[in-house]
């Protein structure tokens, strides 16, 4: 699999703690290669329409150009941010999907994705129970009609990379951030995209300091972050447990622990994530 990361130039931590990842990780086969990001001051010099913010229209140009350097073949690709995050077995788990769903018809198939609807974290939370029950390491979504943001790590079918090229270069005005454009063309039909899940790649700690996103933290989107780490398939439960208890005393400061009679490990670290994003949303 050949894998490319976007990164700015002067995001040299980054760059380094995904190379490291990547290399702690990675099996025979797979490659990573960096591609410059486009920046702020590239927008502002090329007059780039749209009613999207200088750096949402940064990050989808640069989604748009890596792709527009990979059609001369039909090889799929891995493309991430610099916020991304593999596991051990983040490689075998994605070459092995893709071998047992080679009939699955699919234009992009994300590896992470953020999931903002609370009835669908609960779904997603049964759901990767029963297959840990079936013993399935990891099956596929539909996003047709989901409510998904996001665009940290996904691939992109070989196949496909001419129609999702097109798709995208058809935006001659920005208004939309690039996750959300992605999900106007999944919920319309124009893209069949999907998710692996559990999600087989994860957020760095990079992730809560978004250089797209405006300054200072924004509880919400820690708690939406927090969800996507816990329901990961090589998710460290412990350490998500205290960092929502950290959460919880930082953001709701007058919610009680929340503790469920005869809850497992596992529930009782969701509940505890739920009533604190009920908390601050309330």
């Amino acid at each position: 699999m050949d894998c490319c990361y976007i990164n700015l130039d002067s995001a040299l931590e980054r760059r380094l703690h995904i190379e490291q990842n990547f290399a702690a990780c990675q099996k025979p086969g797979w490659t990573l290669t960096r591609f410059p990001a486009v920046d702020q001051a590239d927008v502002a010099r090329n007059g780039v329409a749209g009613a999207a913010r200088p750096a949402e229209k940064a990050c989808f140009l640069s989604h748009r150009m890596l792709m527009g350097q990979r059609l001369g073949d039909e090889a799929s690709n891995l493309i991430m941010e610099d916020d991304a995050m593999f596991g051990a077995r983040s490689c075998a788990l994605i070459d092995g999907a893709l071998e047992r769903h080679g009939d699955l018809d699919w234009d992009i198939l994300f590896t992470d994705v953020c999931i903002a609807n609370m009835l669908t974290m609960f779904d997603l939370l049964k759901r990767r129970r029963d297959l840990a029950e079936k013993n399935i390491d990891v099956a596929v979504i539909n996003l047709c009609d989901v409510e998904f943001a996001g665009s940290t790590a996904y691939i992109v079918n070989g196949k496909s990379k001419r129609k999702v090229h097109e798709a995208l270069a058809a935006c001659a005005r920005i208004d939309l951030p690039y996750d959300l454009y992605l999900r106007r063309l999944a919920h319309g039909g124009a893209l069949k995209i999907h998710s692996l899940f559990p999600f087989v790649t994860t957020l760095s700690d990079f992730c809560d300091e978004s250089q797209i996103k405006s300054a200072g933290a924004n509880p919400v989107e820690l708690a939406l972050n927090m969800f996507r780490r816990m329901i990961w398939r090589e998710r460290n439960l412990q350490r998500g447990r205290s960092a929502v208890e950290a959460f919880r005393k930082a953001w709701c400061r007058a919610e009680p622990p929340v503790n469920v009679a005869g809850a497992d490990e596992e529930m009782s670290a969701f509940m505890a994530l739920f009533s604190s994003m009920a908390a601050i949303r309330g």
